[in-house]
């Protein structure tokens, strides 16, 4: 079954090819990141310090480790000619940024990590002042000479200190002690409270200090050449390692990564200053003059924007910077951090009791159950969403970064807006990037399956009686200006507003007093959030279509009694990219990951979302899935089913005729089950008078497989808006719902 919810791998457009001065006009254009909000409050940083010491799930510090040895091949070996040994990790915020690099360490890489925040900033890992004050205070009026020497001077002090540091505490002869000598250093200088790594920069800046009198290029080559030549034991292959090489063939064992010095949070750097430099051009052009040495020394950006090492080098260098120009390509940033590391497994958590913020708080980034224990979390998320300590609703990136993590917005790559936005959103708003070029110039990027956030969400456009409509009317500029896709005529796009907005509205008619529908929430961790609370499918109906959805005839009351332990519970859309159940020759390679239709639909109960189907999907546009409340089912996997839609404007769709009886058997759906389900036939933005009705299709008993199943034809004229008044319905009263045999 495809379709799994999570983080999507998905395609890479053709990069363009940009200049050094489009970049500049592109970077000139976008807003300032520079200053990200909000602050984590003060009492979090312990909690932070401790989760770091927390066993590490997950495999992507060996992905990246993996990562920086390809690098390196690349480097050596590729025709493309790199510019200098540098990288980037960039991800939006509380992914798992800075313990990804901590964790490099246990592959026995040499860290050293530096965070370059700014010094209001109170986040954790704390700001290294040294380092941070060296590259990024007193800038804005610096010269491009100034700089540089600064740069020269930073890199000298730092392979001299290593040099220093290490030739003290690490033994010098490939010993059995080598390894937990390399270990000890690794654990004091990952420490952020180790007065170990509060001596080293100490160091560092006397050194950088005597250094900076006179600094050249010369100087950063030649400190870098001393430390790599005097501790081959750690720069070189040991002998024992020679021995592996020989008997493992393995051309590439040198290039594994020896040490991985980290720039974190590195924002500061995008800055133009009064001069139009931006600081990280010359920072990178300074690690590109000692870059051609085979050693795999990696400095590593990690940042929620891909601009503090994404740009192509110098074309025009002045004599006074004196840096060699030898390539003209980056690296790729590296995106896979992981996601829903700490999710619940499926059996572990009945499905009457997702609900529980314990259960929601586990599923997308880390960030979420790392804070847990200090509570406020739904503050802080939807601070981080907004990125703003208020929710503006008639803020245009504020709107949409609401609006796209629950409504699976899509955004037109061609229109103009479209890059800046993108790259915002993803430093500022919480946004994932999947992948990006080489240039730098298009990410794909999304909203991957994260309940505790369209939770926040969900509150954030109730919260006020206008935060709603504002952020609509947002949207709909958006849409009339080209920048957001609606799909064919806008039917795929107002579906998924009609329907999850229409849930929003009934929920909130009397909502439980005991479930969460405030952000400032701090209580029980078993309490249920009001947006993922079940829901009743026979009330939610009602809502929709009119209490006389259900109508007095005997089939009627059939179907009603037949739903009336069903159940939805949909916080969000996620967007799909394969068929529900695709062929096997198309997915091959995911074999392994396939599971059945009642795993596939559980497994969306639990982290309440619906899905939106890939545009290619036969028969049926998108599906939320249906619980039955009854213990005499069996277990929970015994109890799903599905409401299937189709948006029928614009494509070939018959699954609300009578007649038509093999909609969840068909070879790209193949959700069967003896339990009831239903499908839902929109027909909107028609040129027709409003309609309803409904057939209740029992069991055919020459057609087992086809189980019983209510049909709903919802027809709506001119169906751009709706009311959004609770007490309207958005349909006419039906003709009643009929029973057919």
């Amino acid at each position: 079954m495809a379709g799994q919810p999570g983080l999507q791998d998905l395609s890479v457009v053709t990069p363009l090819s940009l200049t050094q001065t489009q970049h500049d006009e592109l970077d000139q254009a976008l807003p300032d990141t520079s200053s990200p909000t909000p602050k984590l409050p003060r009492d979090t940083d312990e909690i932070l310090y401790d989760s770091f010491s927390s066993p590490y799930i997950g495999l992507a510090a060996i992905s990246f480790y993996e990562y920086l040895k390809n690098n390196n091949i690349e480097f050596r070996t590729s025709s493309k000619s790199y510019y200098g040994k540098f990288c980037s990790i960039v991800q939006s915020s509380g992914t798992g940024k800075s313990r990804l690099i901590f964790e490099l360490r246990k592959k026995g890489v040499l860290v050293l990590y530096m965070n370059l925040r700014e010094i209001s900033d109170r986040g954790f890992p704390n700001r290294d002042p040294v380092p941070a004050r060296i590259l990024t205070e007193c800038t804005m009026d610096c010269t491009e000479a100034e700089y540089t020497a600064r740069c020269y001077a930073f890199f000298t002090a730092i392979f001299q200190v290593l040099w220093w540091d290490l030739g003290s505490k690490i033994p010098a002869l490939d010993s059995r002690d080598l390894d937990a000598a390399i270990k000890a250093w690794n654990d004091a200088m990952c420490d952020m409270h180790s007065e170990a790594r509060t001596k080293f920069f100490e160091m560092v800046d006397l050194q950088y200090n005597m250094v900076l009198k006179s600094p050249r290029q010369s100087s950063v080559k030649q400190a870098f050449r001393d430390m790599v030549q005097a501790m081959p034991h750690i720069f070189a292959a040991r002998e024992k390692r020679k021995r592996i090489e020989e008997e493992r063939k393995d051309k590439y064992l040198f290039d594994e990564p020896k040490l991985v010095i980290a720039f974190d949070e590195a924002y500061p750097l995008n800055k133009l200053n009064s001069h139009g430099i931006r600081l990280s051009r010359i920072l990178c052009s300074v690690i590109n003059s000692y870059s051609h040495d085979n050693t795999p020394v990696w400095v590593v950006f990690a940042s929620t924007t891909s601009q503090a090492a994404d740009f192509p080098p110098p074309q025009v260098i002045q004599n006074s910077m004196r840096v060699v120009q030898s390539g003209n390509s980056s690296y790729p940033p590296y995106h896979a951090l992981g996601w829903d590391q700490f999710a619940t497994p499926l059996g572990d958590m009945p499905a009457n009791d997702v609900a529980k913020f314990c259960h929601i708080v586990r599923f997308g980034r880390p960030l979420w159950i790392s804070l847990m224990p200090n509570g406020g979390v739904l503050k802080l998320a939807g601070q981080k969403l907004c990125d703003s300590t208020a929710f503006d609703s008639m803020a245009t990136n504020q709107a949409l970064a609401v609006l796209a993590q629950r409504f699976a917005l899509d955004f037109r790559f061609g229109h103009r807006d479209t890059v800046s936005y993108i790259k915002t959103a993803v430093a500022s708003h919480l946004r994932v990037c999947f992948s990006t070029t080489e240039n730098g110039l298009w990410s794909d990027t999304g909203y991957p399956s994260e309940p505790l956030l369209s939770c926040v969400a969900a509150i954030l456009l109730h919260q006020s009686p206008d935060n709603l409509p504002n952020a609509l009317h947002v949207l709909e500029n958006r849409i009339h200006s080209g920048m957001v896709e609606i799909g064919q005529r806008g039917d795929s796009l107002t579906s998924r507003l009609l329907l999850l907005l229409a849930k929003d509205l009934f929920i909130r008619q009397n909502p439980p007093e005991t479930a969460i529908q405030h952000l400032l929430y701090n209580g029980n961790e078993h309490a249920e959030l009001l947006d993922c609370q079940k829901v009743s499918i026979v009330g939610f109906l009602e809502y929709l279509f009119g209490t006389a959805f259900w109508s007095d005839s005997e089939a009627g009351e059939e179907a009603k009694t037949v739903f009336q332990h069903a159940y939805i519970n949909f916080s969000h859309w996620i967007s799909m990219e394969e068929f529900i159940s695709p062929a096997d020759s198309d997915f091959e390679e995911l074999a392994s990951a396939r599971c059945d239709p009642d795993e596939w639909t559980l497994r969306h109960w639990h982290r309440t979302s619906a899905v939106q189907c890939c545009p290619l999907q036969p028969l049926v546009d998108k599906m939320i899935p249906i619980y039955f409340d009854d213990p005499s089912l069996g277990p929970d996997l015994k109890r799903m089913s599905q409401i299937f839609i189709s948006d029928k404007v614009g494509r070939i769709s018959n699954i609300g005729d009578p007649g038509y009886d093999t909609t969840r058997t068909h070879y790209s759906i193949e959700c069967q089950s003896d339990l009831p389900y239903i499908t839902l036939l929109l027909d909107l933005n028609v040129d027709s008078d409003p309609q309803l009705s409904a057939t209740y299709l029992k069991r055919d008993p020459s057609h087992p497989e086809t189980g019983r199943c209510l049909r709903i034809y919802a027809l709506r004229k001119g169906y751009k808006k709706f009311s959004l008044d609770r007490k309207k319905h958005w349909f006419p009263k039906p003709s009643g719902v009929q029973c057919a045999t």
